[in-house]
C-alpha cells in the first residue's frame, strides 16, 4: 500500500511538472515582441528589401502564383524590375530559391527579357492591324474606290509598319523616391510598373515600356503574415473589377503590418 501512494505521488507530481511546462512555453510565445512593418519605413535603410507585385483573379495565393514584378527598396527609394509573364512566367516558389542577392541580380536580367516579350507581343498585335489595313487597301484598290480613300489607307499602313518596325530601345531601372499618402481607409503607394505598351510618344506612337504609377491604388486591405510554401509573406491587398492586387514581402509569424502614415484609424487588417 505504502509502495502504492508513493508511484501515486510521484505521477502527480511529474503531471504537475508538465503542465508548469507547457503554460511556461505558452507564457514565454505570447511574450515574444511583435515587430511592425510598414513599406515605405521597410526601404529607408541601406539594406535591400524586397517586395513583390501580384495580380490574381483569385484571393487565394499559393507559391505557384505568378509574380509580375520586384520593388527594391534601399535608402528611401525603390527600382521596380518588371518580370515575364505567359510561358515565361517566375512565380513565388521559383523566388523563394533564391537569397536576397540573387533575386536582384535575377530581376536585373528579367527585367530586359520582360521588354523584349513586351516588345514582340505588341509587334504581333501590330502585326495582325497591318494585315487588315492591307486587306482592305487591296479591297479598294480592286473596286477602284475614290484615290482619297486609297491614299488615306496607305499613310496609316505606313504609319503602322513604322510602329511595328521601330520599338524603343531597352532602358535599364533606375531608382525613384519611394514615399506614400493616405487615403480615405488606406495607403497609396507610389511605386511604379513599366509595362510594354502602344503608346503616343510626341506626335507618333511607339511601342515602348509605359510607366504607370501604383499610387492609382488605395491598397485598404492589410495582409498579415501567413505561409505560402517555404516562406512567409505579408503586406498590402486593393480589389478592383473582380481582381485582387497584392504588395508582399518576406517575413514572419512575430511581425504585425501596418500604414507608414500614423493615422489609421478605422483601417482594418486582416
Amino acid at each position: 500500500m505504502q509502495r502504492i501512494r508513493h508511484v501515486l505521488v510521484g505521477i502527480l507530481i511529474l503531471s504537475l511538472g508538465i503542465l508548469m511546462t507547457a503554460c511556461g512555453t505558452k507564457k514565454t510565445q505570447s511574450q515574444q515582441p511583435v515587430s511592425k512593418l510598414a513599406l515605405v519605413r521597410s526601404g529607408r535603410g541601406a539594406r535591400p528589401r524586397l517586395w513583390y507585385h501580384l495580380e490574381s483573379s483569385k484571393k487565394q495565393l499559393t507559391a505557384s502564383s505568378t509574380v509580375n514584378s520586384i520593388f527594391v527598396l534601399r535608402n528611401g527609394q525603390a527600382t521596380t524590375y518588371m518580370l515575364p509573364t505567359g510561358k515565361n512566367k517566375v512565380t513565388l516558389k521559383r523566388l523563394q530559391t533564391m537569397s536576397t542577392t540573387k533575386q536582384i541580380q535575377f530581376g536585373k536580367r528579367a527585367d530586359r527579357q520582360a521588354f523584349r516579350d513586351g516588345v514582340s507581343g505588341q509587334q504581333k498585335i501590330v502585326a495582325t492591324s497591318i494585315k487588315g489595313i492591307q486587306s482592305d487597301l487591296n479591297a479598294l484598290k480592286k473596286s477602284k474606290s475614290d484615290p482619297t480613300q486609297i491614299k488615306a489607307l496607305q499613310q496609316y499602313l505606313k504609319i503602322n509598319q513604322a510602329i511595328h518596325d521601330n520599338p524603343s530601345s531597352y532602358a535599364a531601372p533606375t531608382p525613384y523616391a519611394l514615399t506614400s499618402s493616405r487615403q480615405g481607409k488606406g495607403e497609396q503607394f507610389a511605386l511604379k510598373i513599366y509595362p510594354v505598351k502602344t503608346v503616343q510618344y510626341g506626335d507618333a506612337n511607339v511601342i515602348m515600356a509605359n510607366e504607370i504609377s501604383l499610387s492609382n491604388f488605395t491598397f485598404n486591405q492589410r495582409i498579415q503574415p501567413f505561409q505560402i510554401g517555404r516562406k512567409v509573406y505579408g503586406g498590402y491587398r486593393v480589389d478592383v473589377t473582380g481582381m485582387h492586387y497584392y504588395l508582399l514581402t518576406v517575413t514572419n509569424k512575430q511581425t504585425k503590418i501596418i500604414y507608414d502614415q500614423s493615422k489609421t484609424n478605422g483601417v482594418t487588417g486582416n
